[in-house]
């Protein structure tokens, strides 16, 4: 059996349940039909009445079921068609109570048979006591009005409780979706915080890898002609000089566009052809080759292919021992840019294992490219990145 759902009785209901009896008890007092035994008696049922309708279905609503509330409800019917016969009708003040607690709780076929069952009441006690069919009409009449306006005000009460009951629902629901989305907002906030610290590390990586490689491999051939070619030596030291002071600006660079403010300051195919000088002083023949009709890039793509030029070119003069460089940059009729790193080198077998080759892929993946690599022993080595631009 399931619980009633809805809870009514609240200290004023209650207390409008005892005011009704109290003054359906003073109006029989002040008529002074009863005797002191029958009025005793009344006092009783009404106190019963009472009872059942204040104590007794506020129990059935936190610890009962749907058949002990209709059993209370009838037993307040019971109590109060008592009262009624027993005043003789004057304790009428006694049916608005239970009508009420009937249109909150019943159907509307409940409702209709409880004011049926106490209209029957009501028209069998006046039929006894009546003496002129006018009287009877007249009676009628009053009942009726009265129970029209306590059933209207009731249902107003229903619809209002049930319009807080959801008010109420809603709020807690919306108190949920709010704690949700501040639940979710705080993950996007660490989401975003990881992507911003993976982009600076990609970029620490790209920008002073580069560079710092490039300044070691001068340094190395400075210190090992010292001696031999004094000359040639210093001629090392400058260029690592140089490059130094280009990494610093690089770096500037790069924090610029960490705030959002940077430019390229030359273009894509320049950019890389000078990459590629660098390997040419190294002792690497780098060709560079362009295909189709170089056009303006966004910032992001274009910043993603020099980074992924200045990776494969690092790669290659710190681990490759390779002769021979192609880099192709080729722009598609339509859209597209794809460009392609690939040397003689050693190769290896171990591919995507670097921090440099992961910030790539996540570099491409974040602009909506696509990044592949090919590799193996002594078969070279391939880098392959396609944007959309």
């Amino acid at each position: 059996m399931n619980r009633p759902t809805e809870r009514f009785i609240t200290p004023g209901v209650s207390l409008a349940c005892v005011g009704a009896t109290a003054a359906a008890m003073i109006k029989v007092a002040a008529s002074g039909r009863l005797s002191a035994s029958w009025f005793a008696l009344l006092v009783v049922l009404a106190g019963a009445y009472a009872l059942l309708g204040t104590v007794g279905l506020r129990l059935v609503e936190r610890r009962g079921t749907r058949r002990q509330l209709h059993l209370v409800l009838a037993s307040m019917f019971a109590a109060g068609a008592g009262a009624m016969a027993v005043s003789r009708g004057e304790a009428v003040l006694l049916i608005v109570p239970l009508v009420t607690y009937g249109v909150l709780y019943l159907s509307p076929a409940g409702v209709a048979s409880l004011v049926a069952a106490c209209s029957a009441v009501m028209v069998t006690i006046w039929i006894s006591q009546a003496h002129l069919i006018a009287q009877l009409v007249r009676e009628l009449a009053v009942w009726t009005a009265a129970l029209a306006f306590v059933i209207v005000i009731s249902r107003m009460l229903l619809v209002q409780h049930k319009a807080r009951t959801e008010m109420e629902a809603l709020a807690g629901r919306l108190g949920d979706a709010n704690e949700q989305l501040r639940v979710q907002a705080a993950e996007i906030g660490e989401l975003a915080k990881a992507e911003e610290r993976n982009r600076i590390a990609r970029d620490i990586h790209d920008v002073l890898g580069h560079y710092l490689t490039v300044v070691h491999v001068q340094l190395e051939a400075a210190k090992t002609l010292f001696k031999r070619d004094p000359e040639t030596a210093r001629a090392a030291i400058f260029k690592a000089q140089a490059l130094t002071r280009e990494g610093l600006s690089e770096v500037r660079r790069s924090v610029s566009l960490l705030r959002g403010s940077g430019s390229t300051e030359r273009p894509l195919l320049a950019a890389i052809e000078k990459l590629a000088s660098e390997c040419k002083a190294d002792g690497i023949h780098a060709a560079v080759r362009l295909r189709g009709t170089p056009r303006p890039l966004p910032e992001p793509v274009e910043i993603t292919l020099y980074r992924a030029a200045q990776e494969a070119l690092t790669n290659v003069r710190r681990h490759a021992r390779a002769s021979k460089l192609d880099i192709e940059l080729a722009f598609a009729s339509g859209s597209g840019i794809r460009l392609r790193v690939e040397d003689d080198g050693v190769g290896s077998e171990l591919l995507n294992q670097g921090f440099g080759l992961v910030g790539l892929r996540e570099r491409a993946e974040s602009v909506g490219g696509t990044m592949s690599v090919r590799s193996a022993l002594g078969g070279g080595f391939t880098l392959e990145i396609e944007l959309p631009g």
